[in-house]
């Protein structure tokens, strides 16, 4: 070949084959190839063993992650006979000295950006791993490992042994497979919400939360003119503002007590103009209040799409921006403070006695109120991430001083705020028990099965007494609107929620494959909330409720229904968790990324039809 230009030649008739190509080698050529420079070596960066280490950690967990290995067992917890007692364990970089101290020792974690916080590896029983893994998108792989096989984590030892349940979530495993090969991906929309509706709902939110516990950093009036500022191309609002407008809207939609068409659709179009909004709100977030009110919205905004993984970083966002704020020294001492290595907190000067006058103390003690009010509140989210989804504590004990606000935030005891002021002090109650449940779990509990028990009783008999003191179910029927309602609900969805978890931890007398108070209180919850949403023709109450109150009581209904043969209520129960599937498939209907839970609900409600025909088969016979 001619070498006068040889890249020219080489790129038109030659494959670079070597010695020699077959094109050149068809027409009697010869191939000639420049001499290629070798590549000059950048120089690497000096790193220190302990960046490697930590790189090297990094891509172990997404390794572990990738192929389903982040829920092995913690090796180094107390072996004490008893699996079930493991909550979870930490992946971090640190010494179990380190994890061990108080948040201002340990290197300040909330400090540090949210994709550095310790990730929590969910135990996930082996058996299901393998199912598990069969689904190929992520995000609904990790959906039902933290919105639904966490929840399994108190009936473990029984449900992920017994042969139908293998089967029907095997089966649904396969359903999900096929559903997620076959349907075509949506495009991301703009909520369609006309002005003056969503002017409506913000009036709504605005007329239910008007208590001083909760302030909205954004005027009213401000919220209710984006309809028309979106409408306008030339304005841009900033990523805060349109996450609060859209959560709000959400909200609104949710408490709206009208029928609202298309609200499935619309709550989905919400929720996914969030998530797309989520990674720049988080790269610019900032330690101001309108971003703290922001990440609690989009803690519930993001349960709502039962997307853990953003609902925790929203909730690790609150709990840094908080503490930057001073919500964590609220009543700490100037000399605790400044013995403290940490920057001093963004909390305004003591002013000198007699230098402001009796409003100005006034407005000051309701500002520190409103902060214990939100701090309190921050506590009890950090208690439920720890035990309904297997997630760390983000709020270690000594790492906050904190005193429980006087409940009417103002002093001035409004009727109004009657039902939030019962929810505060009975919520924080049930919080602290689930707290000290936790840290003693987190500390290995007694291998004694008589000692275990007994500290076990004496946490059931504080729930009870939460339930008793205020007699929650009578209160649940005094209450005439729709948020005095959630607030009654929550609490006593909560303390049945806890029940069920405290005597399923117990060991001994253990006649029956399920503790026959935990089936009871199971089906009182089931019966419950289906009474409450067929007394109300518009009744909604969104998915979240289902998963953080009612995901338990369903399996172990479903549970006992399938393991034993001797049911008494079979038929009441399979009516119950029937309506229960079906209520999900109506909230679901038009929001497909949460089709996987539905999918696994009726096949496990599948599996308890199945279990009464082949009861009544061998009858029969």
């Amino acid at each position: 070949m001619d070498r006068r230009s040889p890249l020219a030649s080489i790129s038109i008739r030659c494959n670079r084959v070597t010695p020699q190509c077959d094109k050149c080698e068809a027409v009697g050529g010869h191939c000639i190839y420049s001499a290629r420079k070798p590549r000059s070596k950048k120089k690497e960066p000096e790193v220190s063993e302990k960046t490697v280490l930590f790189e090297v950690l990094k891509r172990l967990k997404r390794l572990e992650e990738h192929c389903g290995l982040e829920d092995t067992p913690n090796t180094d917890a107390q072996d004490n006979g008893d699996g079930d007692d493991s909550m979870s364990i930490l992946s971090s970089v640190g010494s179990d000295d380190d994890q061990n101290m108080p948040l201002a020792e340990s290197g300040d974690a909330l400090n540090a950006p949210v994709t550095e916080v310790s990730v929590p590896v969910t135990l996930v029983p082996a058996v299901v791993r393998g199912i598990i893994g069969r689904i190929k998108d992520e995000g609904s792989r990790s959906m039902l490992l933290s919105s639904v096989f966490c929840h399994l984590r108190s009936v473990e030892s029984c449900f992920f042994e017994n042969e139908q349940c293998i089967r029907a979530i095997t089966s649904a495993m396969s359903e999900i497979e096929f559903m997620q090969s076959t349907q075509a991906v949506e495009p991301l929309r703009d909520p369609v919400v006309p002005k003056e509706q969503a002017k409506k709902l913000i009036e709504n939110y605005y007329d239910c939360y008007q208590f001083e516990g909760f302030k909205i950093p954004l005027e009213k009036s401000f919220l209710c003119s984006i309809p028309d500022l979106i409408e306008i191309p030339h304005v841009k609002l900033d990523y805060t503002v349109q996450i609060i407008y859209y959560t709000v809207l959400l909200q609104g939609i949710i408490l709206d007590p009208e029928a609202y068409p298309g609200r499935g659709g619309i709550i989905r179009n919400l929720y996914l103009r969030c998530v797309a909004l989520s990674d720049h709100w988080l790269a610019n977030i900032q330690d101001t209040p309108a971003d703290l009110f922001a990440a609690f919205l989009m803690i519930s905004m993001a349960l709502e799409g039962c997307n853990m993984d953003l609902s925790w970083k929203a909730f690790s966002q609150a709990c840094r921006i908080s503490k930057a704020l001073g919500y964590y020294a609220v009543d700490e001492t100037s000399t605790e403070r400044s013995n403290h290595s940490e920057q001093p907190h963004l909390t305004a000067p003591t002013p000198a006695p007699g230098a402001t006058s009796e409003s100005d103390r006034h407005k000051a003690e309701v500002d520190k109120n409103r902060k214990r009010f939100e701090f309190w509140h921050i506590l009890r989210v950090d208690c439920l991430f720890r035990l309904s989804f297997g997630k760390p504590t983000l709020m270690p004990a000594g790492s906050w001083k904190v005193n429980f606000p006087d409940p009417t935030i103002n002093g001035v005891d409004d009727e109004s705020s009657r039902f939030i002021q019962i929810h505060f002090i009975a919520s924080m109650r049930l919080a602290l028990i689930v707290m000290k449940y936790l840290d003693w779990i987190d500390c290995g509990t007694d291998p004694n099965p008589i000692s275990h028990d007994a500290t076990i009783d004496s946490f059931i008999n504080e729930v009870q007494s939460i339930l008793s003191d205020w007699d929650t179910e009578g209160l649940l029927q005094r209450a005439t609107n729709h948020v005095d309602i959630w607030f009654c609900v929550d609490i006593l969805f909560s303390s049945y929620k806890m029940l069920i978890v405290l005597y399923q931890s117990k060991k001994c007398n253990r006649s029956h494959i399920l503790p026959r108070q935990a089936v009871d209180i199971a089906r009182k919850s089931v019966t419950k909330f289906q009474a409450l949403l067929g007394a109300s023709l518009h009744a909604f109450w969104g998915i979240s409720l289902i998963l953080l109150h009612q995901f338990i009581p369903f399996f172990i209904l479903c549970l006992d229904i399938i393991g034993n043969p001797d049911h008494d209520h079979l038929d009441a129960d399979l009516a119950s968790v029937t309506w229960i599937s079906e209520y999900v498939e109506i909230v679901v209907e038009e929001r497909v990324e949460l089709r996987p839970i539905l999918i696994i609900m009726k096949a496990v409600a599948t599996a308890c039809h199945r279990t009464k025909m082949d009861r009544l088969f061998a009858f029969g016979h």
